[in-house]
């Protein structure tokens, strides 16, 4: 495979990963810049049970399914990195659109930044501003159409670094029989172990993917409650539980952080997977966070965790999650919780991470380096 650039790291934040990682560090700023070994998803048991779906997948050519031996409905493909040198047409896309292409989507264009000369049909291949290669594709849309009216289909990706194929390409996905989605993630939800008859509330619900397999996991018999005050988001979630054969939930558009002053239900557990600086989704093409960033989403974060704590019941349950890695926004949101809130830290089960920095034994943190990802997992009791 071609080798990487190395990813560059604003100094202040380079110093905040270093707190954590002391002389690992370098390998892991590497591993950011690169995929684990395994690319997840999610068999969704609301539409069919696994071996069905796991069928039905290789009839439409995904051949090399494995099961996760902890956690039943989470599939994985093997990440086969290749040479995928430019062809075709130079097209700049935008960073995050570039990186989806690596996890296997296509170019769509609010995505593309500049396509001069660009026709449909045009065999393209996609970079960055600074030049690094995301994959390769047919144009099927021309330059004009591109930035005129930015909506659609811009290029039917045909290869990416490492070989992941379009899962919302399959009809398995339009028929909601599997949803992408990382292995923590799933194991998030798995902590927060919802049962028939709760009330769940998930203050961070958008896109929906860990709302979703919460009502996969309840069987559709819990009550969830799930909040976003981006109304474009909420939609988008809408239509992905509808997808996925979800039922018994609600959608409300609000700002979370003020759940607790402005409604007055209860709930018997709770999800809080805020805003972050995401270092942990990876691959990346770059990073443009500061370790302001970290300091400001931090803040941030503890005002939902706050939140959290009003709303859920007494003896309920806080499941805090973040795809990030840095000290502040995952151990050390902690003493926020049990000093200011009250709360009492309890063991984050099932184990499938390593424990947490600071003798935080109860606590799931997945590293870049070791896990292909970085993740961050507590569980909290109200007493």
């Amino acid at each position: 495979m071609q080798a990487v650039e190395p990813l560059e790291l604003e100094d202040g934040l380079r110093n905040e990963l270093a707190k954590v990682y002391g002389p690992r560090l370098d390998h892991v700023i590497e591993a950011l810049g690169s995929m684990g070994s395994r690319f997840y998803f999610r068999l969704n048991t609301l539409r069919g049970d696994p071996d069905t779906i796991i069928r039905e997948l290789a009839s439409e050519g995904l051949q090399q399914v494995e099961i996760h031996d902890m956690i039943g409905d989470a599939a994985s493909l093997p990440v086969i990195p290749s040479e995928t040198a430019p062809r075709g047409w130079p097209l700049e896309a935008d960073r995050f659109a570039a990186e989806a292409v690596l996890h296997g989507a296509h170019l769509y264009a609010p995505g593309v930044r500049r396509c001069e000369g660009l026709k449909a049909g045009a065999e393209t291949s996609i970079v960055t501003h600074d030049g690094r290669h995301a994959g390769n594709g047919v144009a099927r849309q021309g330059e004009q159409s591109i930035l005129k009216y930015r909506t659609g289909l811009a290029v039917e990706v045909t290869e990416n670094r490492y070989g992941i194929p379009s899962l919302m390409d399959k009809p398995g996905y339009e028929k909601g029989l599997f949803h992408p989605q990382s292995l923590p993630a799933m194991v998030t939800c798995h902590v927060m172990d919802p049962q028939p008859g709760e009330t769940i509330v998930d203050l961070n619900c958008a896109p929906g993917g860990k709302l979703s397999y919460l009502c996969q996991l309840s069987e559709n018999q819990a009550r969830i409650i799930g909040f976003d005050r981006n109304t474009t988001k909420l939609e988008k979630t809408g239509k992905h539980l509808e997808r996925l054969g979800c039922s018994n939930y609600q959608l409300i558009n609000h700002d979370s952080r003020y759940a607790h002053e402005d409604f007055t239900f209860r709930a018997d557990k709770v999800m809080v997977d805020p805003p972050c600086t995401g270092l942990g989704v990876i691959p990346k093409l770059g990073v443009d966070m500061t370790e302001v960033d970290v300091h400001n989403l931090s803040d941030y974060q503890r005002q939902f965790l706050t939140a959290a704590s009003h709303i859920v019941r007494d003896g309920g349950v806080i499941v805090y999650s973040v795809c990030t890695i840095t000290w502040e926004e995952c151990e050390g949101i902690l003493d926020h919780a049990i000093d200011r809130l009250g709360l009492v830290l309890d063991e984050a089960c099932p184990k499938v991470g390593a424990n947490g920095l600071d003798e935080r034994s109860m606590t799931q943190r997945f590293d870049p380096d070791i896990d292909g990802t970085g993740y961050f997992i507590a569980r909290f009791l109200k007493p």
